[in-house]
Protein backbone atom coordinates (compact mmCIF):
# COMPACT_ATOMS: atom_id res chain seq x y z
CA UNK A 1 0.00 0.00 0.00
CA UNK A 2 1.28 3.47 -0.87
CA UNK A 3 1.24 6.10 1.86
CA UNK A 4 1.29 9.87 1.92
CA UNK A 5 3.54 11.86 4.25
CA UNK A 6 0.47 13.11 6.10
CA UNK A 7 -2.95 11.53 6.62
CA UNK A 8 -4.81 14.74 5.75
CA UNK A 9 -4.20 17.61 3.35
CA UNK A 10 -6.62 20.51 2.84
CA UNK A 11 -7.82 21.05 -0.73
CA UNK A 12 -5.67 24.18 -0.97
CA UNK A 13 -2.60 21.92 -0.81
CA UNK A 14 -3.75 19.47 -3.51
CA UNK A 15 -3.84 19.71 -7.31
CA UNK A 16 -6.55 17.27 -8.38
CA UNK A 17 -7.73 15.84 -11.71
CA UNK A 18 -4.42 16.30 -13.51
CA UNK A 19 -3.83 14.17 -16.61
CA UNK A 20 -0.79 12.84 -18.42
CA UNK A 21 -0.64 11.18 -21.83
CA UNK A 22 2.75 9.69 -21.02
CA UNK A 23 6.49 10.44 -20.86
CA UNK A 24 5.95 12.41 -17.63
CA UNK A 25 5.50 9.94 -14.76
CA UNK A 26 6.38 6.40 -13.72
CA UNK A 27 4.83 4.20 -11.03
CA UNK A 28 7.46 3.82 -8.32
CA UNK A 29 6.46 0.25 -7.43
CA UNK A 30 7.38 -1.23 -10.82
CA UNK A 31 8.94 1.67 -12.81
CA UNK A 32 6.24 1.44 -15.47
CA UNK A 33 5.35 4.52 -17.48
CA UNK A 34 2.03 5.96 -16.34
CA UNK A 35 -0.77 7.42 -18.46
CA UNK A 36 -3.97 8.73 -16.96
CA UNK A 37 -5.28 10.87 -14.13
CA UNK A 38 -3.12 11.84 -11.17
CA UNK A 39 -2.99 14.33 -8.32
CA UNK A 40 -0.16 16.21 -6.58
CA UNK A 41 0.40 17.68 -3.12
CA UNK A 42 2.17 20.82 -1.93
CA UNK A 43 4.90 18.54 -0.56
CA UNK A 44 5.71 17.35 -4.09
CA UNK A 45 4.17 13.91 -3.53
CA UNK A 46 2.37 12.69 -6.63
CA UNK A 47 -0.05 9.76 -6.89
CA UNK A 48 -2.26 8.06 -9.46
CA UNK A 49 -6.03 8.69 -9.51
CA UNK A 50 -7.76 12.09 -9.84
CA UNK A 51 -7.70 12.37 -6.04
CA UNK A 52 -6.51 10.26 -3.14
CA UNK A 53 -7.78 6.70 -2.90
CA UNK A 54 -6.14 4.72 -0.10
CA UNK A 55 -6.70 1.43 -1.94
CA UNK A 56 -5.77 2.28 -5.51
CA UNK A 57 -3.51 5.37 -5.54
CA UNK A 58 0.12 4.57 -6.34
CA UNK A 59 3.11 6.81 -5.88
CA UNK A 60 4.54 8.40 -9.03
CA UNK A 61 8.04 9.62 -9.81
CA UNK A 62 9.34 11.56 -12.79
CA UNK A 63 9.66 9.55 -16.01
CA UNK A 64 13.17 8.42 -16.91
CA UNK A 65 13.83 6.76 -20.29
CA UNK A 66 16.24 4.10 -18.99
CA UNK A 67 16.56 0.34 -19.47
CA UNK A 68 15.38 -2.36 -17.09
CA UNK A 69 18.85 -3.01 -15.61
CA UNK A 70 19.15 0.63 -14.55
CA UNK A 71 15.96 0.43 -12.49
CA UNK A 72 17.04 -2.86 -10.92
CA UNK A 73 20.22 -1.10 -9.84
CA UNK A 74 18.23 1.84 -8.45
CA UNK A 75 16.00 -0.55 -6.49
CA UNK A 76 19.02 -2.32 -5.01
CA UNK A 77 20.77 0.87 -3.95
CA UNK A 78 17.85 3.08 -2.96
CA UNK A 79 14.88 1.01 -1.80
CA UNK A 80 13.73 -1.83 0.39
CA UNK A 81 10.39 -3.63 0.45
CA UNK A 82 8.52 -3.38 3.75
CA UNK A 83 4.98 -4.71 4.19
CA UNK A 84 4.61 -4.78 0.42
CA UNK A 85 5.62 -1.10 0.07
CA UNK A 86 8.79 0.22 -1.53
CA UNK A 87 10.60 2.53 0.88
CA UNK A 88 13.68 4.66 0.36
CA UNK A 89 16.84 3.67 2.20
CA UNK A 90 17.76 6.71 4.29
CA UNK A 91 21.37 7.78 3.86
CA UNK A 92 22.20 5.46 1.02
CA UNK A 93 21.64 5.36 -2.69
CA UNK A 94 22.61 6.34 -6.16
CA UNK A 95 21.44 9.93 -5.95
CA UNK A 96 23.08 11.03 -2.71
CA UNK A 97 26.30 12.12 -4.40
CA UNK A 98 24.37 14.48 -6.70
CA UNK A 99 22.27 16.23 -4.07
CA UNK A 100 19.71 18.85 -4.98
CA UNK A 101 20.52 21.70 -7.35
CA UNK A 102 19.19 25.23 -7.17
CA UNK A 103 16.78 26.06 -10.04
CA UNK A 104 18.04 28.54 -12.63
CA UNK A 105 15.84 31.10 -14.37
CA UNK A 106 15.92 30.91 -18.18
CA UNK A 107 14.67 32.78 -21.21
CA UNK A 108 12.94 30.14 -23.30
CA UNK A 109 13.48 29.67 -27.02
CA UNK A 110 10.97 27.96 -29.25
CA UNK A 111 12.13 25.03 -31.34
CA UNK A 112 11.12 24.25 -34.93
CA UNK A 113 9.20 21.23 -33.64
CA UNK A 114 7.21 23.39 -31.20
CA UNK A 115 6.41 25.95 -33.88
CA UNK A 116 5.26 23.17 -36.19
CA UNK A 117 3.09 21.75 -33.43
CA UNK A 118 1.74 25.20 -32.57
CA UNK A 119 2.20 24.79 -28.83
CA UNK A 120 5.03 24.71 -26.32
CA UNK A 121 5.37 23.56 -22.73
CA UNK A 122 6.38 26.17 -20.18
CA UNK A 123 7.69 25.44 -16.70
CA UNK A 124 7.68 27.79 -13.72
CA UNK A 125 9.25 27.19 -10.34
CA UNK A 126 7.82 28.85 -7.24
CA UNK A 127 9.06 28.81 -3.67
CA UNK A 128 6.49 26.98 -1.58
CA UNK A 129 6.70 29.35 1.38
CA UNK A 130 6.79 32.46 -0.84
CA UNK A 131 4.63 31.70 -3.91
CA UNK A 132 3.52 35.34 -4.23
CA UNK A 133 7.10 36.62 -4.36
CA UNK A 134 9.43 33.97 -5.79
CA UNK A 135 8.49 32.52 -9.18
CA UNK A 136 10.46 32.19 -12.42
CA UNK A 137 10.65 30.16 -15.62
CA UNK A 138 13.02 27.21 -15.91
CA UNK A 139 14.04 24.87 -18.72
CA UNK A 140 12.51 21.48 -19.41
CA UNK A 141 15.88 19.87 -18.66
CA UNK A 142 15.75 21.16 -15.10
CA UNK A 143 12.31 19.63 -14.54
CA UNK A 144 13.30 16.13 -15.67
CA UNK A 145 14.78 15.34 -12.26
CA UNK A 146 11.98 17.00 -10.32
CA UNK A 147 10.78 14.48 -7.69
CA UNK A 148 13.99 12.46 -8.01
CA UNK A 149 15.66 11.48 -4.75
CA UNK A 150 18.46 13.87 -3.75
CA UNK A 151 18.86 15.20 -7.29
CA UNK A 152 17.66 18.08 -9.40
CA UNK A 153 15.34 20.69 -7.91
CA UNK A 154 14.39 20.20 -4.26
CA UNK A 155 10.64 19.57 -4.48
CA UNK A 156 10.22 20.20 -0.75
CA UNK A 157 11.34 23.81 -1.22
CA UNK A 158 10.03 24.48 -4.72
CA UNK A 159 6.76 23.71 -6.48
CA UNK A 160 6.47 23.22 -10.25
CA UNK A 161 3.80 24.78 -12.44
CA UNK A 162 3.50 23.44 -16.00
CA UNK A 163 1.19 24.59 -18.78
CA UNK A 164 0.89 24.71 -22.57
CA UNK A 165 1.44 27.98 -24.45
CA UNK A 166 -0.27 28.57 -27.80
CA UNK A 167 2.15 29.57 -30.58
CA UNK A 168 0.15 29.64 -33.79
CA UNK A 169 -3.36 30.32 -35.06
CA UNK A 170 -5.38 33.50 -35.50
CA UNK A 171 -4.13 36.47 -33.48
CA UNK A 172 -7.39 36.83 -31.56
CA UNK A 173 -10.48 34.71 -30.91
CA UNK A 174 -12.73 34.23 -33.94
CA UNK A 175 -16.49 34.34 -33.33
CA UNK A 176 -19.47 33.52 -35.52
CA UNK A 177 -22.93 34.46 -34.25
CA UNK A 178 -21.42 35.11 -30.82
CA UNK A 179 -19.97 31.61 -30.70
CA UNK A 180 -16.22 31.00 -30.40
CA UNK A 181 -15.20 29.01 -33.48
CA UNK A 182 -11.43 29.40 -33.36
CA UNK A 183 -9.36 30.31 -30.27
CA UNK A 184 -6.85 33.08 -30.88
CA UNK A 185 -3.22 33.09 -29.73
CA UNK A 186 -3.49 36.24 -27.61
CA UNK A 187 -6.79 35.38 -25.96
CA UNK A 188 -5.90 31.74 -25.32
CA UNK A 189 -2.61 32.60 -23.63
CA UNK A 190 -4.29 35.36 -21.63
CA UNK A 191 -6.86 32.87 -20.36
CA UNK A 192 -4.09 30.47 -19.37
CA UNK A 193 -2.31 33.14 -17.34
CA UNK A 194 -5.50 34.39 -15.70
CA UNK A 195 -6.56 30.87 -14.73
CA UNK A 196 -3.27 30.01 -13.05
CA UNK A 197 -2.98 33.48 -11.54
CA UNK A 198 -5.94 32.71 -9.31
CA UNK A 199 -3.58 30.46 -7.37
CA UNK A 200 -0.28 32.14 -8.32
CA UNK A 201 -0.81 35.94 -8.58
CA UNK A 202 2.89 36.38 -9.28
CA UNK A 203 2.46 34.74 -12.70
CA UNK A 204 0.39 37.69 -13.99
CA UNK A 205 3.27 40.00 -13.08
CA UNK A 206 5.80 37.82 -14.89
CA UNK A 207 3.83 37.19 -18.09
CA UNK A 208 2.37 40.37 -19.56
CA UNK A 209 3.04 39.70 -23.26
CA UNK A 210 0.61 37.07 -24.52
CA UNK A 211 2.32 37.01 -27.92
CA UNK A 212 5.68 36.09 -26.36
CA UNK A 213 7.40 33.20 -28.21
CA UNK A 214 4.54 32.97 -30.72
CA UNK A 215 4.62 33.52 -34.48
CA UNK A 216 3.47 37.08 -33.72
CA UNK A 217 6.42 37.82 -31.44
CA UNK A 218 8.34 40.39 -33.48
Amino acid sequence: MNRRNKLYYPDSQIEKNLYTQGKEWMILDDWQEYRGYYHRYITGETFTQPEWNAKTSKKLVRYRPRDEMYFKYIDTKNYIKSNGEKKEIIGGGVFNSNRYRAPRAVKRKTTDAELLKGVMDRYFIYKRNEPKRVMFEVSKQQTELYNANNAGINQSLYGLLEFKWKLDGPQFDVYENDLLVQPGVFDTNKRIVLRHSQKFPRLAEIITDFFEYTVYDV
